[in-house]
């Protein structure tokens, strides 16, 4: 690639990554018919495509929705660019991100930047910045068309600079071109600045909100403050900040984790939280107490128990209360073993301690060797003030996993989930906030009312009344040692056969068993009721 080797400095000056570094990344493939620009697909085109889509939506529309429609576009474009410079460089400082914006526009051709100031302070959300803009492509095409313009015409490029800007921080970033090489300057001029900081008043500021982001139904809108969706704290410690304390103990012990909790409250991510601190450098796999593998995994830790590793191994195993008998006795025997150091168990329940204790077919020598510092997850309901940072804590992988840049929330959205009941915690939120976005009045933007059409869509699920649940009722009868399993059974068994009249096939539909099952059944247990044919 033939490159100005007077401007050597410039292509390595600047933060990572350098016009260097992502000249370095591109990659034309002729044969393929593809330009690749670290794996993500560009496009070479003529200069005056743009020119020609501004003058067909000009006479198809207006002019002034031209301008509004091409702003989107190029808002659009530069958070999806944010997002790419995220993705491809995951440890970049948040200043060298934010900033090679200026250097992805130059690499693409579509303008030469100079920074004439640029003060940002992401903890504060503090931004201004002033900028020349050389060579602009929007600005020298309307001049070879159109000759000189009296206005500036630069829409796209200040629509990007806005989108790209607005991911780093938590009010959104609006740019405004104040002078423009079409209209004869030397270069064009923009001055980006926060929505507060031009104020909610300014003009281009309510053509911004209202009609480039907003909806124009909606005259008193007010501005949109937009979290920070790309440089979220992890998802993982933000679920298990209730009970980080207690997992540092372990994670710095090595000592066996029991970890319960309703579902959706966050076991998984606990056990991966923990995993992360002892032994990132190896895979993390939740193993469930059924699985066949877990026999397999179980023989060979008994095998190489003792022997030394560079780190110990982790296990975690998921419903761990319907672990079998013989898997019972292999985990004990690994955790009781006098010699070598045993791998860290991490087991999650989804009962509580004392109902785990209650189980008559559960070891009490293993719940005993589980349960030394046990751990029970909060449900959303329960912390209600960390909903907000879960939600945005969640619109990364959600993109991730879908090919689409990240949503945003605006603050009512934020305080509307906060009074939500979700009764099936994290993956109802994730469901809840996925089908919001679908549904938004604003792509890329999700605001209260988005959310309030998305629970009419499926309204969250009503908590079961505390004391109604089956295990509710019969759970102090088991922690009193009045009833077990086998005499629960046989309470139903006789109870289904009572209610049928002692019609053995009657009560066996009763309990949806088929009649030899219900008459296997019957015959295990010490009945002396009499019991008729069909």
């Amino acid at each position: 690639m033939k490159t100005d080797s007077a401007q050597n400095d410039l292509l390595t000056r600047g933060g990572r990554p350098t016009l260097r570094d992502l000249l370095d990344l591109l990659e034309f493939s002729p044969a393929k018919g593809t330009i690749l620009l670290n794996g993500e697909r560009m496009l070479l085109t003529r200069a005056s495509l743009g020119a020609d889509i501004r003058d067909q939506l000009i006479r198809r529309y207006s002019e002034h929705e031209a301008m509004v429609l091409m702003l989107r576009l190029g808002f659009r474009a530069g958070r999806e660019d944010a997002e790419f410079i995220r993705k491809s460089w995951p440890t970049l400082d948040p200043g060298d991100a934010f900033t090679a914006g200026t250097r992805l526009h130059m690499v693409t051709g579509t303008v030469k930047v100079e920074t004439l100031s640029n003060d940002f302070d992401f903890a504060n959300d503090r931004f201004s910045g002033d900028f020349l803009w050389h060579e602009s492509v929007e600005a020298s095409a309307y001049h070879r068309s159109h000759g000189r313009a009296t206005k500036p015409v630069c829409w796209m490029q200040t629509g990007y600079a806005a989108g790209y800007a607005s991911v780093f921080f938590r009010k959104l970033v609006i740019y405004k071109e104040i002078s423009c090489s079409a209209m004869g300057h030397k270069s064009c001029r923009v001055v980006g600045k926060t929505v507060d900081g031009w104020g909610r008043d300014d003009p281009f500021v309510r053509m911004f909100l209202d009609e480039v982001l907003g909806n124009t139904s909606e005259p008193t809108l007010a501005p949109t403050r937009v979290l920070r969706p790309t440089v979220p704290e992890d998802l993982d410690a933000l679920i298990v900040a209730p009970v980080r304390d207690r997992l540092e103990i372990l994670a710095r012990s090595g000592a066996p984790a029991l970890i319960t909790g309703p579902s959706g409250a966050g076991l998984r991510s606990a056990a991966r939280w923990l995993h992360r601190q002892r032994a990132a450098e190896t895979g993390f796999t939740i193993t469930h107490a059924q699985a066949a593998e877990l026999g397999d995994r179980l023989a060979s830790l008994r095998q190489t128990h003792g022997l030394r590793r560079s780190t110990t191994p982790l296990l975690a195993i998921s419903a761990i209360e319907t672990l079998s008998a013989d898997r019972q006795w292999m985990l004990l025997d690994l955790l009781a073993a006098e010699k070598g150091r045993p791998p860290q168990v991490v087991a999650l329940a989804g009962c509580s301690t004392e109902a785990l204790f209650s189980l008559p077919d559960f070891l009490p020598e293993l719940a005993h060797a589980l349960n030394v510092l046990p751990i029970q997850m909060p449900t959303l309901s329960e912390r209600r003030a960390d909903i907000p940072a879960i939600a945005r804590g969640l619109l990364p992988a959600m993109a991730s996993a879908e090919g689409a840049v990240s949503q945003v929330l605006s603050d009512d959205a934020l305080a509307r989930l906060a009074q939500i009941d979700l009764p099936g915690n994290i993956p109802q939120l994730r469901t809840l906030i996925r089908r919001a976005a679908l549904l938004a009045a604003t792509p890329g933007i999700i605001r209260g009312e988005d959310l309030a059409a998305a629970e009419a869509v499926a309204p969250p699920m009503a908590e079961a009344v505390a004391g109604t649940d089956p295990w509710s009722r019969v759970a102090e009868e088991f922690r009193a040692g009045k009833i077990t399993l086998d005499s629960l059974n046989a309470m139903l068994l006789r109870g289904a056969l009572t209610d049928a009249g002692g019609n053995i096939a009657a009560a066996a539909r009763l309990l949806g068993l088929t009649r030899p099952q219900m008459a296997y059944r019957l015959a295990q247990i010490d009945d002396g009721a009499t019991a008729t044919g069909d």
